[in-house]
């Protein structure tokens, strides 16, 4: 056992959550984008591709994120793709947050007024305008609570990429425990950790919900 105090502890485990956080412009980058393409193409049924999209949304979002991991960590080396645990958090992050994005991008789609489309076709706007102009603006205004709920479930669930080695804040919570055999100090200052970026989030979801249904 070794005594580290508590400012050391504070001090490792700040600089491990700094690299949770690492991940999430890359991460939400990725599943904004695609998740909105993955959206417009499922919203106007291409053939096949819609459908195969589908299929994939369902499959990840119905896959328990820890069985994703390890797929793609463990899975890929064999058809030849080797990543890093940096890497592999990116990757993993980013299919999940595309995933479950859009579907809220496709839900917010489905429910806009078709009326607005029509009028856009009135004006004579060209797609990219129509899109860029009405639609993406108003989608972005309903689902900002579903997006800022999932930049909550994807703070949370860098905690599971440590699995695969990935130096984060509950992998060296982990080596603060063995090294001081006091769990609960460690475990406390991670939940307080959590607590401090995901409960003003949440707040804030809750806001915007508050806001959109007046």
């Amino acid at each position: 056992m070794q005594d580290i105090s508590l400012m050391q502890q504070l001090s490792r485990l700040g600089i491990a959550f700094l690299s949770n956080l690492a991940f999430l412009p890359f991460v939400l980058a990725i599943g904004i984008i695609l998740g909105i393409v993955i959206a417009f193409v499922r919203f106007h049924r291409i053939p096949v591709l819609s459908q195969t999209l589908t299929v994939l949304v369902e499959i990840v979002r119905g896959s328990p994120f820890l069985i994703i991991v390890y797929a793609i960590y463990f899975a890929l080396p064999y058809v030849g793709i080797e990543l890093g645990a940096f890497q592999t958090g990116i990757v993993v992050l980013s299919i999940t947050a595309t995933a479950y994005l859009s579907e809220v991008f496709r839900s917010g789609l489905v429910a806009m007024d078709k009326g607005q489309f029509e009028a856009a076709e009135a004006l004579g706007m060209s797609y990219f305008k129509k899109v860029t102009l009405i639609i993406l603006p108003q989608i972005i205004k309903t689902t900002m609570p579903s997006i800022v709920g999932q930049i909550v479930m994807t703070i949370k669930d860098t905690s599971i990429v440590s699995l695969v080695g990935m130096v984060e804040i509950v992998r060296t919570s982990r080596q603060i425990m063995q090294l001081t055999l006091n769990p609960f100090m460690a475990f406390s200052i991670v939940s307080v950790f959590f607590i401090l970026v995901c409960y003003p989030l949440i707040i804030v979801s809750k806001k915007l919900e508050g806001g959109n249904n007046r």
